[in-house]
């Protein structure tokens, strides 16, 4: 009897020890992530990429299990690289995208909502303006990133050495200063042709583009107010002597920090290739000021990027992890000091480097007078036309009138107002 005892002990013993063997594996084995491999497309100009690979390294070592390949996509061509990445069914996570491509994406079904995901503390924390810019239909489909807003930027030393201390507070004081500082060295300020950068300019005169319920407003007496007066700088030779606009954004970019111009309007994405140059190796040189007033207004386009997950994504909950780390405080933070950009988040201007930063905190000032553009699916396809039919008023080609009844005609086709 004794003998079957022990036997018996034995065996309950081995079961008890296969048993926890197996409980504890199994256990194991369910707080052990399997490896996870993302993609993410990167919109973003070299110095941001660069900051945003580096983060992206320092999130794949506080999470091991999850890789991230970064695709590279030239900035004028993401629009289209982006939706056909999207619709051709590659594998793609995450992009990061401007804030102006939501409503379509979203509208088309290609991001995945992140209302289940966000947290309250984390909705709270982002700038309602940004937060609103990544929202199509009541739902949530980016963590805002970056946000940012044109100033005019000007050039201290040739405002001072032509007697004026202080920048336009006015568009009449802006085209005084302009005409007064263009000389055989120097013109007055570059004007771009791309209608975003035209958006000052009307708003400030009272006009409009499209609004949030698709009601156009180009042609109204404001608007070509606004463009009249653009055209006005280039006829008074208070702008760039260029009879063309080839490669204008980096052309502007140059000759403002090269001195050959006094002022521009540019964003804080800028601020770095700026201050490398010559004029500004004493970043003290460097004015920032808020878009001067018009007669009926003074605003300035409000914009930025953010981070998106494809609806199509195998891995939502690790991809929305990378979005959220991208996006903390903490990343946006560090990109303000590196970067120069605006953080989406009132926590990170707390900062006391940031507060006391003076480049900062001019780009900070225009927020104030920021405007957000319309937030309908087509938004991406309504500066096409726009620019162009600009281009042809700046050049003198057509006149206001004439350019704004095209983008009219041509928007009206867009939101098939006609039909």
């Amino acid at each position: 009897m004794k003998k079957i005892s022990v036997v018996k002990k034995i065996s309950v013993w081995i079961i008890l020890g296969l048993t926890f063997t197996v409980l504890f594996s199994a256990c194991s084995g369910e707080s052990r992530k399997e490896p996870v491999t993302l993609t993410l497309m990167n919109d973003s100009l070299e110095q941001e990429s660069e900051f945003i690979k580096a983060r992206i390294g320092d999130f794949e070592q506080a999470h091991p299990n999850i890789k991230v390949n970064i695709m590279d996509v030239n900035p004028d061509a993401a629009l289209n690289v982006f939706k056909n990445a999207l619709l051709g069914d590659q594998p793609l996570d995450a992009m990061r995208m401007d804030y102006l491509w939501v409503p379509e994406f979203a509208d088309l079904g290609l991001l995945y909502p992140l209302n289940d995901m966000l947290p309250e503390s984390d909705r709270k924390d982002f700038n309602p303006a940004t937060l609103r810019s990544v929202q199509y239909s009541g739902k949530i489909y980016g963590l805002p990133s970056v946000m940012d807003a044109p100033a005019l930027l000007y050039n201290k030393r040739i405002l001072r050495e032509n007697g004026f201390s202080a920048p336009p507070q006015t568009m009449d004081e802006l085209l005084e200063i302009a005409r007064k500082v263009t000389n055989k060295d120097h013109y007055g300020i570059y004007l771009m042709d791309a209608s975003y950068f035209s958006l000052p300019y009307i708003w400030a005169f009272g006009g409009g583009t499209i609004t949030d319920d698709r009601k156009i407003e180009i042609t109204s007496k404001d608007s070509i107010e606004g463009l009249k007066f653009m055209r006005k700088l280039k006829q008074e030779h208070a702008a760039q002597p260029y009879s063309g606009f080839e490669d204008a954004y980096n052309k502007m970019n140059t000759d403002f920090k090269e001195g050959r111009s006094a002022m521009m309007i540019n964003g804080p994405w800028a601020l770095s290739d700026l201050l490398s140059g010559g004029e500004f190796k004493d970043a003290g040189n460097l004015g920032i000021t808020t878009i001067p007033k018009g007669p009926k207004g003074q605003a300035s386009p409000a914009g930025g990027h953010g981070f998106t997950i494809s609806k199509y994504s195998k891995h939502p909950k690790e991809t929305y992890e990378l979005i959220s780390y991208l996006s903390s405080t903490e990343t946006q933070i560090q990109q303000a000091k590196e970067v120069k950009t605006l953080p989406t988040r009132t926590s990170a201007y707390q900062d006391a480097a940031l507060a006391a930063d003076p480049v900062f905190q001019g780009f900070k000032q225009q927020l104030d007078a920021a405007r957000s553009r319309p937030l309908i699916p087509e938004s991406s396809a309504m500066f096409y036309d726009f620019t162009s039919n600009l281009r042809e008023i700046l050049l003198g080609t057509q006149s206001a009138e004439e350019g704004a009844r095209k983008i009219e005609a041509s928007w009206r086709t867009l939101l098939k107002l006609d039909r």
